[in-house]
């Protein structure tokens, strides 16, 4: 951040933010100390900003814990509604979730994550733990492969060291040589396809998604062992490069959009 960024940045602002990002599923309430360990801040300005938000109406106190409110979700609706996603995306990758039975994501890169932006749940009774903005390690996500595998050398070489490669499974890449080898077959198949590497028991095909450069990603995901991954591919992958092409002219269509996934 150059020097005349740094006198525009708000500093306070981004601690607020990163008090309402420290919540999750496995942190859906937590007390003062809690938040303060998990954003980095002091007790005292912890409190300050949990107090503020409590104020705001975007986090409730119960005794001395903290937890989010509905109203937090205020704060996306603004993002989908002025991009139209619900219909502009949605119908498209409902269309492959009803001819395939998949769930389906469009996705972005957030730092070292991928960050769900649309979604479609299968149908199915096994159904996976994924809703418009939740966030998956890049390096075990599809869409995120597919994604990485287009960006300059430079680029991989900051993400693997801003990233930690845990092992999920025994068969998840956790070696940044071996990652490097995976991103360029994708580049050069033009997909990605991730076995049992995120948790045992998914399967998932990626494609990137293009406006000039690449943008985006989108994926579909079913339970492992449901097809042979050859044929798994096979049956997918039009249906998603499809998919990714209307996307990509959408993209390009509407500037707003595509300025708005900052690739």
């Amino acid at each position: 951040m150059s020097s005349a960024d740094k006198e525009q940045f708000v500093t306070s602002l981004a601690r607020g933010l990163t008090v309402l990002r420290a919540f999750g599923p496995e942190q859906p309430e937590m007390s003062l100390s809690q938040v303060a360990a998990a954003t980095g801040l002091s007790p005292a300005a912890a409190r300050r900003f949990l107090l503020t938000l409590v104020e705001l109406g975007y986090l409730a106190q119960v005794d001395k814990r903290f937890v989010l409110t509905p109203r937090v979700l205020e704060l996306s609706a603004g993002y989908t509604r002025s991009m139209n996603l619900s219909s502009l995306a949605q119908p498209l990758l409902q269309r492959v979730r009803d001819e395939t039975g998949d769930s389906v994501s469009l996705t972005a890169l957030a730092g070292t994550d991928i960050l769900h932006v649309v979604h479609v749940q299968t149908d199915r009774l096994m159904r996976f733990a994924i809703t418009p903005g939740a966030r998956v390690p890049a390096y075990v996500s599809a869409s995120g492969r597919a994604i990485l595998a287009h960006q300059s050398p430079s680029f991989v070489d900051s993400f693997l060291a801003g990233a930690t490669l845990a092992p999920r499974t025994s068969r998840t890449i956790t070696s940044p040589d071996a990652l490097r080898s995976a991103l360029a077959d994708v580049r050069r198949d033009g997909y990605a396809v991730v076995v049992d590497e995120l948790d045992v028991g998914i399967t998932a095909l990626g494609c990137p998604v293009f406006g000039g450069s690449v943008i985006a990603g989108v994926s579909c995901s079913t339970v492992s062992g449901y097809l042979p991954v050859d044929e798994f591919v096979a049956t997918r992958l039009p249906l998603l490069r499809e998919l990714a092409e209307s996307l990509g002219r959408e993209f390009e269509r509407l500037p707003a959009l595509l300025h708005s996934f900052g690739m």
